[in-house]
């Protein structure tokens, strides 16, 4: 029992001391405050947060957005109304200039392609057997002349039809899509499939007014797609500007050699358009105007606000480029500079 007592009392003498001891850390935080207080309205300093001015590297970048497409690219539509027969090839597929890749039904009544191509094949007989009589002289040359216009006749008929049922790649490349399926019916004037160049892409942007004068023809660039960056360059600037877009129309390359790249992607462009590698920059809102409008900025010395008019270069997002007026270790304020004229007193509460 007297044990439990001596606790008890323990307890209760720990509990007044730190009653006592925060009680004390309190009296010392609201003193040190009011201290603060006091020194500020003695001084009648405004409270201001500055950046010690140190060079660093500046860049300016244009950032653009476009569509990606292979260098080449040539789309094939349907020159007859019917239903798709075969599909020779798959979407990804290499093809070479002239390989077959859709097929239409011969049997079509109103192309009369069997016809076409029984009235060639006699038309080439004939030709063949008039060529070797005309060697040995048992035909004339006028009577030679009007079988080869009929055969030349007969030969551009089947191979125009032939064109139309048998639909060739127009260059060798990658079928980049296929837009039909097989037992589809379609009618004139479908896109069938594109083959694309993909060796080289090409993405097409428009620029404004300024930006167009930052650009030249084979200036570097970068396109940034799925992560990774691919590197680009310039080969072509308007120089008349478009009346839909409102802008210049700029075209980009980049080499794909592993076919990384695809077309019909969406890509951001950037173009560093100027780099100074020791430039004073500051945020520009912290820039401000007089009322003739030249820009100026804060700076603390020696416990006063000077104001210093300054020289703005280049901008970039968020920051910008001063050419003249600040130099390397003056005391930018940048907290508190919008209560400040020149020459207030300052007090600086941190950096």
């Amino acid at each position: 029992m007297k044990t439990n007592r001596n606790i008890l009392a323990i307890s209760m003498a720990a509990l007044v001391t730190l009653i006592f001891l925060s009680i004390f850390v309190l009296i010392s935080c609201n003193k040190n405050r009011a201290n603060t207080q006091q020194t500020i309205a003695q001084n009648r300093a405004v409270p201001v947060k500055i950046l010690v001015v140190q060079p660093q590297k500046f860049e300016e970048t244009l950032s653009f957005y476009s569509r990606l497409t292979g260098i080449i690219e040539n789309t094939r539509t349907s020159m007859v109304a019917d239903r798709i027969e075969r599909i020779r090839v798959r979407p990804g597929q290499f093809v070479k200039e002239k390989q077959i890749v859709i097929e239409f039904p011969t049997d079509n009544p109103s192309l009369q392609f069997q016809q076409a191509k029984a009235a060639y094949e006699n038309a080439l007989k004939n030709y063949n057997r008039m060529k070797e009589l005309l060697k040995t002289g048992e035909v004339s040359q006028q009577n030679f002349d009007n079988v080869e216009t009929q055969y030349l006749v007969a030969k551009r008929n089947y191979e125009a039809l032939k064109q139309v049922l048998f639909v060739e790649a127009p260059i060798s490349g990658y079928v980049s899509s296929i837009y039909v399926t097989e037992g589809q019916q379609i009618d004139i004037g479908k896109p069938l499939f594109t083959v694309s160049v993909l060796n080289k892409m090409r993405a097409v942007t428009w620029a404004n007014e300024h930006e167009i004068q930052k650009l030249k023809i084979g200036m570097n660039g970068k396109i940034l797609w799925n992560g990774k960056e691919y590197p680009c360059k310039i080969i072509s600037l308007g120089l008349k500007m478009d009346e839909a877009t409102k802008g210049f129309r700029v075209e980009f390359e980049a080499s794909n050699p592993n076919l990384e790249l695809k077309s019909g992607v969406t890509v951001e462009i950037q173009v560093k358009v100027y780099e100074n590698p020791n430039a004073i920059v500051i945020p520009t809102n912290l820039i401000e105007k007089d009322p003739d409008g030249k820009p100026f900025v804060f700076v603390e010395k020696d416990g006063i606000a000077v104001k210093k008019y300054v020289k703005i270069g280049r901008t970039s997002k968020l920051n910008s480029e001063i050419i003249d007026g600040l130099s390397p270790n003056e005391h930018l304020i940048v907290e508190g500079n919008h209560l400040l004229s020149e020459n207030s007193k300052v007090f600086v509460i941190g950096m």
